[in-house]
């Protein structure tokens, strides 16, 4: 398999990172995450202040690179999520740049496996 068949993408709340996370929680580049086409996940903690976790049976897992299965939940901070999740949101928030939709003001409530925006934070 190449490499170019590999993606990449920057997990953070700062500029210059592929998936933007609103939570103060997580660092400005907390993780990177690699999928690979045959739907197998690498998460890469990148020395962030609040840590990189993967559930693994029934315990949270601090980790610093771990290959992840896409029901494995991953928390970042205090966001919990799944990769197929923050695939989602690199795909929704690519879209959003490109001038498809303006992105929400102020925090908003994801669901946890699509990624998807499900309504505004209370």
């Amino acid at each position: 398999m190449s490499k170019s068949s590999f993606s990449v993408y920057r997990i953070g709340r700062g500029a210059g990172v592929d998936i933007q996370i609103d939570d103060d929680s997580v660092s400005r580049v907390h993780a990177e995450l690699v999928a690979t086409p045959s739907g197998a996940y690498y998460l890469t903690d990148c020395a962030s202040s609040g840590g990189s976790y993967v559930a693994q049976d029934g315990e949270w897992k601090r980790i610093r690179q771990e290959f992840i299965d896409p029901t494995d939940a991953i928390l970042l901070g205090r966001y919990q999520t799944t990769a197929p999740a923050l695939i989602a949101m690199a795909v929704q928030q690519k879209r959003r740049a490109g001038g498809m939709a303006p992105l929400p003001e102020g925090p908003v409530r994801r669901d946890v496996h699509t990624g998807e925006i499900i309504g505004e934070e209370d």
